[in-house]
């Protein structure tokens, strides 16, 4: 597992007490990260051709049916 430090200055640190006052998804910010990391992977080439594997052997499954 990878750890992660996080340096805000703080007027930044400041704003997000605010946003995590009306946001609840700020109160969980590694949730929060690792929700955006996994959403901006399956755009990179790397998932679609990892996801094109998986696909494709339940697609040959169903036509020997």
């Amino acid at each position: 597992m990878k750890t992660i430090t996080i340096r805000l200055p703080d007027v930044e640190a400041a704003m997000l007490l605010e946003v995590q006052k009306v946001n609840r998804a700020y109160g969980d910010l590694q949730s929060l990260l690792i929700s955006q990391i996994q959403q901006e992977y399956q755009k990179t080439p790397a998932a679609r051709a990892k996801s094109q594997f998986v696909v494709e052997p339940l697609m040959a499954r169903s036509w020997d049916r």
